[in-house]
């Protein structure tokens, strides 16, 4: 009888570790379950447009850049990679718009900065990154400038607003050597007031000087993908009026890809 006892007693206690051993997973997947449903989501904070206007206290910088044909969407990914992960993190650094043209063969970086400390550093960067030749002589042939900065010299009717797949008509006017950047840029403002007067396609538009006045930008907004055509309006005389001037580039653009300031990136101010 003693024996039986002894047995029954044993069974018991297999039994009873087995139930504790079953609902152990149960508990487990519980607690699991209750944690992984306390996770808040990630809420994606809405990207702030950069508005091509006064500019607020920002420094603003303008990187025309060359591409090969077919290279397009390779450098885009490229520099967008770059500027998330490096130039995102820099302190002072606001804010980058990318935009692509619809032939495929430029791309147009804007960046804007909190003072020109964080700029000058920055800047040694994106110029690696974008590839720009060494030769000094070269870049101001093409480009009419060395320096990024600019400046906003006028805006007539709405200030364009760089957001997402926004249209935006680029004109880029490169000083001729010995030429008057005054004429220039005051020739330059009636035409950004009578282009956007007289085509309705245009929602309002701004003029960018470089601040060593080697260049004008003029960027215009468009109201859709294909109602501003380049040389609208055409000239009414033999020659352009920026022909005694500069040499002109004008070509329609696309915001690509916007990148902010990231946590880990701390103002300059």
């Amino acid at each position: 009888m003693t024996e039986r006892r002894r047995v029954i007693g044993l069974l018991l206690a297999v039994a009873l570790l087995a139930a504790c051993g079953e609902r152990a997973p149960a508990d487990t997947r519980t607690t699991v379950d209750s944690a992984r449903d306390s996770v808040v989501p990630e809420v994606v904070a809405p990207r702030p447009p950069m508005i091509l206007d006064t500019l607020g206290a920002h420094l603003l910088e303008v990187w025309p850049v060359a591409v090969s044909r077919g290279r397009q969407a390779d450098e885009v990914r490229r520099l967008v990679e770059h500027l998330q992960a490096d130039l995102a993190l820099v302190p002072g650094f606001a804010t980058a718009t990318l935009l692509a043209s619809g032939d495929g063969s430029s791309l147009v970086l804007m960046v804007a900065w909190d003072d020109s400390v964080a700029a000058a550093q920055g800047d040694v960067m994106l110029a690696g990154w974008l590839r720009l030749p060494a030769d000094t002589a070269l870049r101001r042939r093409t480009d009419g400038t060395l320096t990024r900065r600019v400046w906003a010299r006028r805006t007539t009717g709405s200030p364009p607003v760089l957001t997402e797949g926004a249209m935006l008509q680029f004109t880029r006017y490169v000083m001729k050597p010995g030429h008057s950047f005054g004429a220039l840029a005051v020739l330059a403002d009636s035409s950004l007031a009578m282009r956007v007067l007289q085509d309705t396609a245009a929602q309002g538009g701004a003029l960018l000087a470089a601040a060593d006045s080697g260049a004008i930008y003029m960027v215009l907004q468009a109201r859709n993908a294909t109602a501003l055509g380049p040389g609208f309006p055409a000239p009414s005389s033999s020659l352009p009026f920026w022909a005694p001037f500069a040499v002109r580039e004008e070509q329609l653009l696309a915001v690509v890809a916007i990148v902010q300031r990231r946590p880990g990136g701390a103002s300059a101010r």
